[in-house]
């Protein structure tokens, strides 16, 4: 069965943290631009949304990564598993709108996300065109 495996932002140690099976997709991608905090650190959030073939239920995974003026990155990786198709779009916009209400509150700028919607590609490698095309993930990597 032939899967492929995807390394978002540089994410070369866990290359099983975002693996597709093969009829597995992606249903849509946000991306939160880089954020200014404290200290000349930068921050960028990305929400991974995937629809799971074998389940019919849905995946989200949430990277945030930090980058230091030193060249130094760190980032914590939370995911939300087994979502039912018929949530996704709410548990979508509510974990969207937890993280810029959280950055808004704290004095940071008012977030828009920029989202790839991927809910009408059906294959996988269109899927994969179209994200290298979007141009917002530049350091992703796919092995199949």
């Amino acid at each position: 069965m032939r899967c492929a495996v995807f390394y978002p932002i540089d994410d070369f140690n866990e290359p099983d943290f975002l693996t597709l099976q093969a009829d597995d997709r992606f249903h849509c991608i946000l991306h939160s631009g880089e954020i200014a905090l404290a200290d000349r650190i930068t921050m960028i959030l990305v929400i991974f949304v995937v629809r799971r073939a074998a389940s019919g239920l849905c995946d989200m995974f949430i990277i945030n990564k930090f980058f230091r003026p030193d060249g130094t990155t760190n980032k914590t990786c939370m995911r939300k598993t087994d979502i039912p198709a018929v949530n996704i779009e709410k548990v979508i916009d509510e974990t969207a709108t937890r993280f810029a209400t959280g950055l808004k509150l704290q004095g940071r700028i008012a977030m828009q996300w920029d989202q790839l919607d991927l809910r009408q590609i059906t294959g996988q490698d269109q899927q994969i065109e179209r994200i290298k095309a979007w141009g917002r993930l530049t350091n992703i990597r796919v092995k199949s």
